[in-house]
Formats: structure tokens, sequence, C-alpha cells
């Protein structure tokens, strides 16, 4: 299948089914041409598993490189659990999901219709692992009807299939095998089934490849003064569901206005390490992505925090520790702390997962967020992270801020686990600056 984003060629995709005695075995691999501000990066993707015959996982290899940051993760599973490997380097750690039924992959999951349930009106509902988040979630698939595939060279119907998944919205155009045709998805991208030599030699467009940041950009038309010294600012939201953004402490929403207040830090409550209130058990505990239990990560949180005692100046010293140990360089990946740390560079994403990781080792709760920041006239994704410090506060290591200034306006609360989320919001998002009093 080639994949385009506004009639632009940017990739391809290609996967097999095939019978291996009581089971299927399920290979993909994809391949995208990108550019993230200006800096062009090839992303590949490969993905091995095998499938009962009710199309059901038994296991899955599954590997994401981009020639910076890679992700290598397997799933097995074990009865009533579904056991996580990730790999990075020479390190392997592990977490293990509960199950209470069958999961199954999203594509193969597709391909299960083509057996019996292509009829209109159709509703199947499934337990979906996801390799790049490594967690589980449900899939809803319905079937409305026959039609013709849009855009085809020729006149050809096929079986259109909505599936909804983490929030979001795909549509495909299926045959009577469970073959996909044509698929749409978010932020435009579209694949379409075509031979493997038209797939992956023809079509390439000669002008640059899409850069996900700049088509990610939200342009304002009252541009902010002074942005990173901005402690308070409100605006207006149009264009998504307002009732998903957080509102807290430091973002506080009112239908579509949201107003952002940074505290100073004087008047926030600090608290001797390692934190012993009982009542943020999650936001310290290590996962398959904020590795804080790894020895290596707890030897350069000791590194980064010293012998500092108090809270809110360890936050501050991990924060410069941060911004000091990473190169700045724009990156597609999935990141995990451990392989940020063997990286020393990234990106925004890379900078607030191994902060957030070095928190958790140092006692302090914390968490990654991501929404949008505004720089150069526009906003632009962003992620960053929150400490615990008797309220939340936003503390941003790629920009070195603590905390982190005004413009910084969240939608999802979560690691790389939690950020498809955001793909809900771009291409959608409108923001009217109304507060610039500084």
């Amino acid at each position: 299948m080639g994949i385009y984003h506004q009639d632009q060629k940017i990739g391809y995709t290609y996967s097999s089914l095939k019978p291996a005695g009581e089971q299927f075995v399920f290979t993909e691999t994809s391949l995208l041409r990108l550019t993230v501000l200006d800096a062009p990066q090839t992303v590949r993707t490969s993905m091995h598993g095998h499938l009962g015959r009710d199309f059901a996982l038994h296991d899955v290899d599954f590997e994401l490189s981009s020639g910076v940051g890679n992700l290598h993760a397997m799933a097995v599973v074990d009865g009533k659990q579904l056991r996580l490997t990730l790999r990075t380097g020479k390190e392997v750690s592990g977490q293990v999901l509960p199950l209470d039924q069958p999961v199954y992959l999203p594509a193969p999951l597709r391909a299960s219709l083509g057996t019996t349930a292509l009829q209109p009106g159709r509703v199947i509902e499934a337990l979906v692992f996801d390799p790049t988040a490594l967690r589980n979630d449900r899939m809803r698939v319905t079937v409305v009807g026959r039609e013709p595939v849009p855009h085809a060279a020729s006149a050809v119907e096929a079986w259109r299939v909505t599936e909804e998944f983490r929030g979001l919205q795909t549509t495909a155009w299926i045959d009577a095998s469970g073959a996909v045709l044509r698929e749409e998805g978010p932020m435009g991208f579209v694949t379409v089934r075509q031979s493997a030599e038209q797939a992956t030699a023809q079509d390439w467009a000669t002008q640059t490849a899409l850069d996900v940041v700049a088509s990610a950009a939200i342009p304002v038309t009252r541009p902010i003064a002074d942005a990173r010294q901005r402690m308070t600012l409100q605006v207006r939201l149009s264009g998504i569901n307002v009732e998903d953004v957080p509102s807290d402490g430091e973002q506080v929403r009112d239908g579509a206005l949201v107003t952002v207040t940074r505290p100073a830090l004087s008047s926030v409550h600090s608290y001797r390490l390692p934190y012993s209130g009982g009542d943020h058990n999650q936001e310290l505990a290590p996962t398959a992505f904020l590795q804080s239990d790894h020895p290596r990560i707890r030897a350069a949180a000791r590194a980064g925090v010293g012998e500092e005692q108090d809270a809110l100046r360890a936050a501050a010293r991990l924060n410069d520790w941060t911004y000091a140990s990473l190169r700045k360089v724009p990156t597609i990946s999935i990141p995990n702390a451990l392989q940020v740390l063997d990286m020393g560079e990234g990106d925004c994403n890379e900078h607030a997962v191994l902060l957030a990781a070095l928190a958790r080792a140092s006692g302090i709760p914390s968490r990654v967020v991501a929404g949008a920041v505004y720089l150069d006239g526009a906003f632009l994704y962003h992620a960053w992270c929150e400490v615990w410090l008797g309220r939340w506060v936003s503390i941003d290591p790629a920009f070195h801020q603590f905390p982190a200034d005004a413009t910084h306006i969240k939608f999802v609360v979560g690691g790389p686990e939690q950020h498809v989320a955001m793909l809900s919001v771009i291409g959608r998002l409108r923001i009217e600056v109304l507060d610039d009093r500084g």
C-alpha cells in the first residue's frame, strides 16, 4: 500500500497473513519519509507475530527505527497475561498486562472481517494491543455497507468499515477477502492498495517530505510578546472537543476559555525526599517507558540531584542536568528513558521522558504531558513534565524552564503511550489569544 498525505507520496507499507499449521504468521513492514524542523528522517517499522486461527494474538515482535531513536518491543500472551519486553541496546525491561479476554492486533482484526462479518450494520468490539504504546485498548469496528471505493482508478465496490480506537476514527474500504483497498486516517493520511513496484518505487514527490512539526503548527493572529517570560495567558479553543482538555490548578478551563497561570516557586510547598504522602504512587512507579527503578536511571538521578534533599531544589537540579546532558536534535521516535540516556540527544519528547524518570527515581512524583507551546508566531506540538510540589508544577527540560512559561497548553497527561491522543487535536485545533497583559 502506498502512503500519501495531501496527494503527496510519503511512504509505503506491506503486510501478509499466512497459514502455518494451527496458526497464522503475520508480517507488516513500513517506510515513511518525513521531515522534522527541516531535518529529513526515514522511519521504518517492522512487525512479525503469530496468531491463532481465530486471529487472536499469540506473540509479536515490533521494531521502529529512525536512525536516531529506536524502539524494539516484544509481547507474548501467557494465559491471562500479556508479557511485554522492551529492549534498549543491551538493556531489557519488562512489564505485565492482565488479560481477561483474547487480544488482537489492529490489521489482523480487520482481516478477520472477510471470514464472517461483512454484513451491513455489523459491529465488532475487541481488545487490541498497540505495539507503539505497549498497551491494550478497545477497538470498535462497524461495517457500514458496500459502496464505490473513492478515487479508485477503475470502478470497484467494496465494504466501507469504520474503526474507533483510542479516540481516533479510521475509514477503510475492504474487499470480500478482508483485504484493504483504501484507508483514510487522522491528519489526512491515506493508504492505497498498489502493486509492490508502484508502492515502493513510483510517484515519490520531488519536493521536501512532509514536515510533521510544520504541518501541525497552529498560527495565531495576535502575537505573544515575551512568550518565554509569560506567567499567565488566556486563550479560546475551537475545532476540538474542549471537554477533553485538562483543567487543574495551573490550567483552568471554563467552556472553551483556558487560563494558564504559573506559580512563583516561592509559593509552592516543598518536602524532604522521598515523597511519602501515599497519594501519588502511580506517578512514582516505573513504567515500560519510564524505567525509574533501573540502576542506571537511579545512578543518573543521583548524579543530577547530588546531596540535595529538598524536593523543589532537587527538581530544579534535575531540570538543569537533563537540559545540559542532551543534545537538541529533531527526532521521530517513541522514546523511553534508558534509550534517551544512551542516545544523549533528542527533542522535547526525549527530554520529558528522561526528566520524568529521573524525578521518580529521586522520589518526586512526576508525569509527562503533551500539548502545544507558542514559538515564532504559532503554537507547535510539544511535550514537557509536571512535578508534584503540593500541586502539579510544569517544568520544561527542553526549554530549561521551571516553571514552564504560560504559553504551554496541555491536552494530554501521560507518557508516550498516551500521546496518540494528540492526533485528535492536530489539524483541528484553533487557538485565539485573548489576554496579552504579560
